[in-house]
């Protein structure tokens, strides 16, 4: 008889406890919801664990973390608690937050309850680090992103955000300054600085309305008007009624409401149009050259000379060209070689058109 011991080796594993009582829901409108094992109705006071999933839907949200970091999220966010450690020793102490989508304000604690070193947000494109600061975030579902830095009380910067990707970096350090990120694998915009306020920011980010005074001559006063502060700026049915249909204005720039719905996620539209032109005229140099860029242009394989006089073009492939023209002078110029065309424009090109074509 053959006898066959089989030995199971066994590890406990021993699981990770959650963080507790890390935070509390401390405004609320409309409907949103807090996902842990099961979906949970949010309601003011909920208190928050590590991992907890935060779901605004058509509601609003404020949380305020134990370190009194608070965090306020518009319609259809989606934010998840990676980590927070709330130690006694402060250098132990830390926060991750991963923003899926939607658009919210994140402002630090003032008391140096968690290291700013030790709190990040990421998004799908981009890792936020932070240092002392107040800024929105807008993320869209396929993770473009956009990050404003937000002024402290005496208008200066709050602090500093890192923007981290693959590929690059972009540190914010002034007020209003953004940047916006497509995916991990591209670089940060360049810092641009946009022309917005607090209130503007804040009316974008409300999440309890101002409650009406309780004032019957007041009310009655009032009636047909209506505070800036009751108007849920990212609620597209504020723009269904036209105010102005009966009358026969013109529509103007006065007109335009920059505080529309979605105004945040079409300020990331905006500025990725701006970074797109702003691609484009990284070929035109201080001199006036369009198209191909001063030195060897690797695109357009030509050579571009300026002296105080003229401007030169060499290229030489299989066909050479060598031409010179008045730096002052005004041309567009259409190079075509063996099939291959370069348009290149010389202080706006309007004056003069040159048509080059080379080859068989």
């Amino acid at each position: 008889m053959v006898v066959m011991a089989l030995c199971v080796s066994t590890k406990t594993i021993k699981a990770q406890a959650l963080d507790v009582d890390i935070g509390n829901i401390t405004e609320l409108n409309g409907n949103t919801r807090v996902v842990r094992d099961k979906p949970y109705e949010s309601e003011i006071n909920f208190s928050l664990n590590s991992m907890d999933k935060l779901e605004t839907a058509n509601g609003r949200m404020g949380v305020t973390f134990r370190d009194e970091t608070t965090i306020r999220l518009t319609e259809h966010s989606n934010v998840i608690i990676d980590e927070f450690v709330f130690d006694p020793n402060p250098s132990k102490s830390s926060m991750a937050l991963n923003f899926v989508k939607g658009t919210g304000r994140f402002i630090s604690s003032k008391k140096p309850r968690i290291p700013k070193d030790n709190i990040t947000v990421r998004t799908n494109s981009a890792t936020i680090g932070i240092r002392g600061t107040d800024f929105t975030l807008t993320v869209k579902e396929t993770g473009e992103t956009l990050v404003i830095l937000l002024p402290d009380e005496n208008g200066d910067a709050s602090g500093e955000i890192v923007v981290d990707t693959a590929l690059g970096q972009v540190i914010l350090n002034r007020p209003y300054e953004a940047t916006t990120v497509y995916n991990f694998e591209t670089s940060p915009t360049p810092a641009v600085i946009l022309d917005l306020t607090v209130d503007m920011i804040d009316n974008m980010l409300i999440v309890n309305p101002p409650q009406a005074r309780d004032l019957e001559g007041e009310q009655e006063a009032t009636a047909n008007t209506e505070s800036i502060l009751d108007i849920d700026f990212l609620e597209f049915d504020e723009l269904d009624t036209d105010e102005l249909e009966q009358d026969d204005l013109e529509y103007t720039e006065l007109d335009i409401d920059y505080l529309a719905a979605n105004f945040l996620e079409d300020l990331l539209d905006v500025i990725q149009e701006v970074d797109e032109l702003s691609k484009a005229d990284r070929a035109l140099s201080a001199d006036g050259v369009r198209g191909t860029s001063v030195g060897y242009d690797s695109d357009t394989q030509i050579n571009t000379f300026v002296s105080d006089s003229e401007v030169k073009f060499i290229r030489q492939i299989e066909d050479s060209l060598q031409m010179q023209v008045s730096k002052d002078g005004s041309y567009s110029i259409r190079i075509e070689q063996e099939g291959k065309v370069n348009q290149v424009s010389v202080n706006g090109g309007s004056s003069s058109i040159i048509n080059i074509k080379q080859g068989s």
